[in-house]
C-alpha cells in the first residue's frame, strides 16, 4: 500500500469515479453474525485498499484490473499529478496509441478529456471511454480536481469497466506544524469486472464524503472521517458505512503502516441491523490471547450488540482478494 495509504487511494492510470445519483443497485442487507466479517471486509478493505491483485479460478488479474477491489480515494493523488501535467495550450490533439486505436487529448482551459477510441496499450491491453478532469485553484492553500470517467479496459476474458465522477479538495498546511487535508466527494463509484462475459464483482462506493487531516509534526498521524453507502455484488446487499469515532494511522516513514491502530465504524443495513466495527490495532498489533486487531459487535435489530466476534487485517484482506 503507498505511503500515507488507507482510505484515499493509490491505483492505477485507468482509475475512475462516479456519477449522478441514482437508487442503490442492491436490496439493503440485513447484518448478521453470519455475515459480519465479509461485511467487514468490504467496508474496511475494498473501500480503503491500494491496487491488489484479485484471485480467479486458475488465474489472477494482472494490469489494470488489479485496481478492481480498491474503490476509496488514494488514486486522486495519481490523478491529480496527470490532470496538472498536461499542456496548458487550448486544442485538440489525436496520437495512435502503441498497438493500435488512438486516443484523443482535448484541453479547454483548465479541463482536459481524454477518448481513447479502442487504443490498445499492448497485446493484450485495450482502452475505449472518455477520463476528464478540471484543476482550480479556489485560493492560495486550497486546490480543486473534479474528475469523471466512462471507459472499459479489456484484456482477454477479462473486462474491467469504471464511471463517474467526484470532485476532492486538497488544502495545504500553511506552515509545516498544520494538518493537511483532503475531502473527497461524490455521488456514485462503479467498478465492474466481467470473466468470459460473466460479472464476477460489481461494488459501487456512492453519496460519500471521506476527510482525511494528515498531522505531519504535530501528532505523526493521519486522522480520517467518512461516510459513503456500498452496494456489493459479493455481499448481494446495500449498506451504509459512516465513522463514530475518528479512525487514526500512524505516519511513520521508516516503519510505515499498512492499516489504522484506532477508530470505530458504524455499518447500518435493513430493519434497523447494525454492524459496530471497532479498530484495536494496525496489522502489527498482537492482540491479547483469544482476541484479534479488530472487535465486531452485531445488533441484528433489537437495540443491543452481541457477543465480540474477532478478527484481523490479514483474514479481510484475504476476503477482500477472493472473487466469488
Amino acid at each position: 500500500m503507498s505511503n500515507p495509504r488507507y482510505p484515499i487511494l493509490a491505483a492505477a492510470v485507468t482509475l475512475a469515479a462516479a456519477g449522478c445519483g441514482s437508487a442503490p443497485s442492491q436490496p439493503p442487507l440485513p447484518l448478521s453474525e453470519t455475515n459480519a466479517t465479509s461485511v467487514a471486509a468490504e467496508a474496511l478493505i475494498t473501500t480503503g485498499q491500494s491496487s491488489f491483485s484479485v484471485q480467479l479460478p486458475g488465474s489472477v488479474i494482472t494490469g489494470g484490473a488489479t485496481v478492481l477491489r480498491s474503490l476509496t480515494p488514494r488514486a486522486a493523488g495519481r490523478l491529480t499529478a496527470l490532470a496538472t501535467g498536461l499542456q496548458n495550450a487550448d486544442g485538440t490533439m489525436t496520437t495512435p496509441c502503441p498497438a493500435g486505436g488512438s486516443a484523443t487529448v482535448t484541453t479547454a482551459g483548465s479541463t482536459v478529456m481524454y477518448a481513447f477510441h479502442a487504443c490498445v496499450q499492448d497485446a493484450s491491453a485495450t482502452i475505449d471511454g472518455t477520463l476528464q478532469f478540471t484543476v482550480q485553484q479556489s485560493s492560495a492553500s486550497q486546490t480543486l480536481l473534479s474528475a469523471t470517467f466512462d471507459y472499459t479496459l479489456s484484456a482477454g476474458a477479462i473486462r474491467f469497466a469504471e464511471s463517474g465522477g467526484y470532485t476532492i479538495a486538497l488544502t495545504t498546511a500553511p506552515n509545516p506544524t498544520d494538518s493537511t487535508r483532503y475531502e473527497l466527494t461524490g455521488d456514485r463509484f462503479d467498478t465492474v469486472l466481467s470473466v468470459g462475459g460473466t460479472v464476477r464483482d460489481d461494488v459501487t462506493l456512492s453519496h460519500f464524503d471521506i476527510v482525511i487531516d494528515q498531522q505531519l509534526t504535530s501528532t505523526d498521524r493521519e486522522v480520517q472521517q467518512f461516510t459513503y453507502d456500498v452496494d456489493s455484488s459479493r455481499l448481494a446487499g446495500h449498506v451504509t458505512v459512516m465513522t463514530t469515532q475518528d479512525v487514526t494511522q500512524v505516519i511513520d516513514p521508516i516503519q510505515p503502516t499498512e492499516f489504522p491502530s484506532a477508530g470505530q465504524i458504524l455499518v447500518s443495513g435493513a430493519n434497523h441491523s447494525r454492524l459496530q466495527i471497532t479498530i484495536l490495532g494496525d496489522e502489527s498489533f498482537t492482540p491479547p490471547a483469544g482476541q484479534g486487531q479488530i472487535e465486531l459487535q452485531v445488533d441484528p435489530g433489537t437495540g443491543a450488540l452481541g457477543a465480540a466476534i474477532w478478527t484481523s487485517w490479514a483474514e479481510l484482506t484475504t476476503m477482500a482478494m477472493t472473487t466469488p
